[in-house]
């Protein structure tokens, strides 16, 4: 997906941010390197590949947290190269809040 295309389907503001992620479903987990995240979804980079569409649950690990952020199902909406998009679809209320509370922190 181009950047311009991109930037005009996003819902929440992505903020830059380097940190790991686990995913994991049925078919397919792995791990993948964050390069910016929101409160709707991130952007990450693994050597697993997937496809449009997979869906798992996630464990976002922000840095200098002592807990990871939980989300119960995420879809993937788009794929090029080892890059995809995430779009978080369900997690509890606190861990949204948890997250929301971290990344207005973010300078």
């Amino acid at each position: 997906m181009s950047q311009e295309k991109e930037q005009k389907v996003r819902k929440a503001k992505r903020v830059n941010l380097r940190c790991t992620l686990g995913f994991a479903s049925d078919e397919i987990e792995g791990d993948a390197v964050v390069t910016n995240v929101s409160t709707a979804g991130c952007r990450g980079e693994s050597d697993v590949m997937v496809a449009e569409a997979l869906e798992f649950h996630v464990l976002l690990h922000l840095p200098n947290q002592p807990t990871p952020v939980r989300v119960d199902r995420a879809s993937v909406r788009w794929v090029d190269g080892n890059a995809f998009g995430l779009s978080f679809i369900l997690f509890i209320p606190s861990e949204r809040a948890r997250l929301r509370t971290y990344l207005e922190g973010v300078k």
